[in-house]
């Protein structure tokens, strides 16, 4: 980096014509681009996903949405991680590489309390992932059990590459408390 020839402060170009870094005009540029990802993220394609008859591994997601997934609680601890999209599903765009799940849709629960609920994301198991801290989590609760608001949670995940595995869990203070729900992500081309 060499010393800046352009005097306006703030905004400062080296003797090749490249910004200077920490200058005005380098953080708009950055502003510029964070500005574009926002807005490529709330208005992208989305899709949600339901249960195939048998969700595994390597197929958990169904395009029907008629068939949910059902995760189940510990006493207040997290319940057993159930496959939510498997190495051979892709849940956005054929030209995706890239997606974002960002939505649940909670369609039953078994208890008016509060749940949490997270995904775990990775390519080997779900224990090894939860040990790299390989997910995200959010909080819900329903007023009067069943769950009847029809209104998707916010998740907020990182990307990861499509054919990652995704599983989730739920937690309540009640053992063997269930949540039926579908999830929905954003596709990227990386």
């Amino acid at each position: 980096m060499g010393t800046p020839i352009w005097s306006i402060e703030g905004v400062a170009l080296d003797s090749t014509g490249d910004l200077v870094a920490d200058s005005l005009a380098d953080y708009l540029v950055n502003a510029a681009a964070e500005i574009v990802e926002v807005e490529h993220h709330l208005h992208n394609r989305g899709r949600f996903w339901g249960a195939t008859g048998a969700p595994s591994e390597a197929n958990a997601i169904a395009a029907t949405v008629t068939v949910p997934f059902v995760a189940v609680s510990g006493a207040n601890a997290w319940g057993a991680a159930i496959p939510i999209c498997g190495t051979a599903d892709n849940p956005v765009l054929a030209t995706h590489t890239l997606h974002d799940p960002h939505l649940v849709l909670v369609v039953d629960t078994d208890h008016a309390t509060p749940y949490r609920i997270r995904f775990i994301y990775g390519t080997g198991t779900s224990a090894e992932a939860i040990i790299a801290v390989q997910w995200t989590e959010t909080m819900f609760i329903t007023a009067t059990g069943p769950f009847s608001s029809g209104v998707p949670v916010e998740l907020l995940h990182i990307r990861i590459a499509v054919g990652s595995k995704l599983w989730a869990q739920v937690w309540n203070n009640t053992n063997g408390s269930e949540v039926d729900f579908f999830w929905g992500t954003h596709g990227y081309v990386s």
